[in-house]
């Protein structure tokens, strides 16, 4: 079955009713196995613990590289990525939080009753698929730090991902013939790109948002924001993780800061389910496959295609009728006309 992304709590339902109140998320690779260990409570109180920190799965990841070639360890993660993803899912935030916040607070809320101009937040296309909006809670509203976004269009070109694997026997042999799902379907790191694009569109289509029409590469970019900024009479909030793009961006008098990814993981944290059902999206999608109790997540698989990448869906296979049934029963629920 597929359950979007929206709908994973139904999954966590099924799981917290079932017995499974606590959950390891492994990948199916020996070498790097449990990932995660997911205690439910309460909606708004669970506990995450963080079973691979930072150098743990760094280790691993080069584990299967000495084993199996660089052609499988590709389709790992790379460490920066891996942490992108627990951010992404709000399990984590930025390693520089309380500087952005400052950087908000001077630079974002406008009040537009006084004169002010408007504020609209951009991002670089190293932010892009880690759902960067919702992890900065820059949600357009009266009160909002932002009152929408601009989307330049050279940063959706560089979000590449059209290469596809054509060929999962490596894989396969090192991970096993569940990453028979990987064939046609983006390559490694290329899913981010998938991520990243889809994101954008999101915000795109069903946000605020206006498209900044530029060139590929950092100068075009910050050229094109420059340029927008003052035609439309708005300051842009412009977001990157490369500290040469937040420089190049000041002096064009664009107002940027930098989001450092967290290297470091702590040893627990509490989470929210909607926020566990985001990280295991977005890992989901990273890893492939993900094993949890008595379920196998597939983040791609064959024949995935357009329609399920924009409802962000994941494959979901139970290997239990007594998990299967209340998630088919909720599904239905939801999914019927009112």
């Amino acid at each position: 079955m597929e359950i979007e992304r929206s709908r994973l709590t139904i999954l966590l339902n099924a799981l917290y009713d079932g017995g499974e109140d606590e959950f390891s998320v492994r990948h199916p690779a020996e070498e790097v196995g449990e990932l995660l260990r997911v205690q439910l409570g309460e909606p708004g109180k669970s506990t995450v613990k963080f079973t691979a920190d930072y150098g743990d799965y760094a280790n691993a990841r080069h584990a299967v590289e000495r084993e199996y070639g660089s052609g499988v360890s590709d389709e790992l993660p790379a460490p920066r990525s891996y942490c992108n993803g627990l951010m992404a899912g709000g399990l984590i935030d930025p390693a520089n939080a309380d500087e952005i916040e400052e950087f908000l607070a001077r630079y974002g809320s406008p009040d537009l009753t006084a004169g002010h101009k408007p504020v609209v937040a951009g991002f670089d296309t190293n932010l892009l698929p880690w759902r960067i909006a919702d992890v900065l809670e820059l949600q357009p509203g009266p009160e909002a730090m932002v009152n929408g976004f601009a989307l330049a269009t050279g940063v959706r070109d560089e979000l590449d991902w059209d290469q596809k694997r054509s060929d999962t026997g490596r894989i396969e042999s090192a991970f096993g013939s569940d990453f028979s799902a990987l064939w046609n379907q983006p390559a490694g790191s290329r899913r981010e790109g998938r991520l990243g694009q889809n994101y954008y569109r999101n915000l795109r289509d069903h946000r605020y948002a206006d498209e900044v029409t530029t060139d590929r590469g950092d100068e075009a970019i910050v050229e094109g924001y420059d340029t927008y900024q003052n035609d439309n009479r708005k300051d842009v909030l412009l977001f990157s993780n490369d500290r040469d793009f937040v420089e190049r961006a000041r002096s064009h008098r664009v107002l940027a800061q930098r989001v450092e990814v967290p290297q470091s993981l702590p040893e627990t944290t509490a989470a929210a389910w909607g926020e566990i059902q985001d990280a295991l999206y977005t890992l989901a999608v990273l890893f492939g496959v993900l094993e949890l109790p008595k379920v196998t997540l597939y983040g791609v698989w064959q024949g995935k295609g357009g329609q399920a990448w924009e409802k962000e869906a994941l494959r979901v296979d139970c290997r239990s009728p007594k998990i299967a049934a209340p998630i088919e029963r909720d599904l239905s629920i939801v999914s019927s006309p009112h």
